[in-house]
């Protein structure tokens, strides 16, 4: 489905002044759980560690997220599709359903990490829980009033983590589930955690789309830089980058 012009005016002033307040929403709502602690169902130390780590680090993904939306550029092109709004936003709050486990049935939510490898895997997952969002918070400083939910086409911005990978935001989130897949290593958080990682792929896929028919500029970034993984190269001359 294409939009109109109106359609796609409701859509930038959604995301504007709606998504903004829902993130600051997300934020105060993320402050008021328990840090330090369980409210679920039993669960290893690591799993409480991994726990505690995200709520840390979603605590400033939140907000930064609801300022720079209220505060971004406006879009050269705004959304042109239904799709274009509703990936982004399935993608954006599928966070939400991993508070849906414990409604899960108890054998998904079973730990099936071997007792030998718990230690080990707690220990990556905390590193990829911390690790992930402060690549995530990376990009989204780094693009500031560039950055945007729906797939939109703003100023391109070159230079920091942009310079070796287009989607650093996705990476960071991408490393975050997998923390949380292997911190409570549950059948729960695979299926969830493999539906999330789907959604961001996709969602960055249309992103290039749009971003490729726009700006030949782009175009040539891309066949230079990594998708989600980055290159170790300096790239040859300055780089666009995408979200």
């Amino acid at each position: 489905m294409t939009f109109n012009h109106r359609a796609a005016l409701t859509a930038i002033y959604t995301e504007r002044y709606v998504l903004s307040l829902v993130y600051l929403v997300l934020t105060w709502l993320e402050l008021q759980k328990p840090w330090l602690g369980w409210s679920g169902p039993p669960a290893t130390e690591g799993a409480v560690l991994v726990q505690t780590s995200r709520h840390l680090t979603q605590v400033l993904l939140f907000f930064f997220t609801a300022l720079l939306l209220l505060l971004g550029r406006r879009a050269a092109v705004p959304p042109q599709s239904l799709k274009g709004v509703l990936v982004p936003l399935a993608t954006t709050f599928f966070t939400l359903t991993y508070s849906a486990v414990p409604w899960f049935p108890a054998a998904m939510q079973k730990n099936l990490c071997p007792a030998g490898l718990q230690m080990p895997a707690t220990v990556a997952a905390i590193v990829l829980i911390v690790v992930g969002p402060a690549v995530a918070l990376w990009g989204l400083l780094y693009l500031g009033r560039s950055f945007g939910i729906f797939v939109e086409v703003r100023k391109m911005i070159f230079g920091g983590p942009y310079r070796w990978v287009r989607h650093p935001m996705y990476l960071g989130w991408i490393c975050m589930c997998a923390g949380l897949a292997l911190g409570f290593f549950s059948a729960a958080y695979f299926l969830l955690v493999a539906i999330h990682i789907f959604l961001m792929l996709y969602r960055a896929r249309l992103e290039e789309a749009a971003l490729s028919d726009y700006s030949r500029e782009y175009r040539d970034y891309s066949r230079r830089t990594g998708f989600i993984l980055p290159r170790f190269r300096r790239p040859a001359g300055d780089s666009l980058a995408a979200e």
